[in-house]
């Protein structure tokens, strides 16, 4: 069985192998992460994720369940899909 792959789907459903450079817990209220079940309180940890392509491009999770990604230098959200 092969390896769990990770990808990033953009605009026009461009899809970007990625894999995993870095996890870090931070307070979902610094973050300015938009929080779609209701308020959460202060010092309310999340798991954050940073993604990198092949070309070097990073790209840093912009939602609390880690499917929403962004890549440095653009507003243009991504999202990870799981093959």
């Amino acid at each position: 069985m092969k390896g769990v792959q990770l990808y990033l789907v953009g605009p026009g459903q461009e899809r970007r192998p990625v894999r995993r450079i870095a996890t870090e817990l931070a307070d979902i209220k610094t973050m300015g992460i938009p929080i779609r079940s209701g308020p959460a309180a202060a010092n309310t940890l999340v798991e954050v994720s940073t993604l990198a392509d092949d070309a070097g491009n990073v790209a840093r999770q912009v939602d609390c369940e880690g499917f929403r990604y962004k890549f440095k230098g653009s507003e243009i959200p991504w999202s990870l899909v799981v093959g």
